[in-house]
């Protein structure tokens, strides 16, 4: 999928977009499930938060040849954030989003009968650093800049929280490719393993002790059971997955197996 900016006036935001994400076209229907991978990277929705809190969903393609029904809709504004929109994270799994605003406010959306509605909601009155669904899309990972970690389900069941007691700020967090432990980044460099209980499995610093602001595995980012491309599945298993490690102002490579660091590349 590649993004190409027109120029045209009708394209253009009226405001400030302060968060992107992307999702590929999922089967609805059985006599849908055939479809392959291919298609769901060519076809899919493109949400964005801006600054005056309303969440955008908009139907994206690479298939400009494709002629679909008007009757389609392509593009929603969705408003309810009384602050600007921060956060937009994708579940394809389960076809739900989660938006969070500067206030801590924290909306899970479902589309149902061609209408999107607010499923849950999740105020704590803290700004939120990261919001990370698992690689299954069953569990979500909220990590608040205070240091508080929770852990829930996608129809908002609580897992476990924790309140850390940091010297720094928790940057950032993200699931382990087999959704066992989580990955938390904090503002002095360093990162934490927590297991699927909420107990420290461990802990290392960064040289230089940078700020890290992201951190991203090279597998899938979400496990799709219906894509028809199990031979390929079988193959990604058996790969290492590399932790990308995005500091300040370096970039660093991490091997990671069994959640030991082992390697540095």
């Amino acid at each position: 999928m590649f993004a190409v900016l027109e120029e045209n006036p009708a394209a253009r935001s009226n405001c400030t977009i302060l968060s992107l994400s992307w999702k590929g076209t999922v089967p609805t229907s059985e006599k849908d499930k055939s479809f392959t991978r291919k298609r769901h990277y060519t076809e899919g929705w493109l949400a964005t938060g801006n600054e005056k809190g309303i969440v955008s969903a908009t139907y994206t393609t690479s298939l400009c040849k494709r002629i679909y029904s008007n009757a389609f809709r392509k593009n929603f504004n969705l408003r309810g954030h009384n602050s600007e929109v921060i956060l937009v994270r994708w579940n394809e799994p389960f076809q739900k989003m989660a938006t969070c605003d500067a206030q801590g406010v924290i909306f899970v959306w479902i589309k149902y009968e061609g209408r999107w509605s607010v499923e849950l909601v999740n105020d704590r009155s803290c700004q939120v650093s990261d919001f990370c669904w698992s690689h299954d899309g069953r569990m979500a990972l909220i990590c608040y800049k205070d240091g508080f970690v929770l852990v829930g389900s996608v129809t908002g069941q609580r897992y476990w929280s924790s309140m850390l007691n940091l010297d720094g700020k928790l940057m950032c967090g993200t699931w382990a490719p087999d959704d066992k432990q989580v990955l938390l980044g904090t503002s002095d460099g360093m990162i934490m393993v927590m297991d699927v209980h909420g107990a420290v499995v461990s802990r290392c610093t960064m040289a230089g002790e940078q700020p890290i602001k992201s951190l991203l595995w090279s597998s899938e980012k979400f496990r799709m059971v219906n894509v028809d491309d199990s031979d390929g599945d079988k193959k990604s298993d058996k790969r290492k997955s590399k932790l990308l490690v995005f500091s300040d102002p370096f970039c660093l490579f991490f091997f990671f197996t069994n959640l030991n660091f082992w390697s540095l590349s």
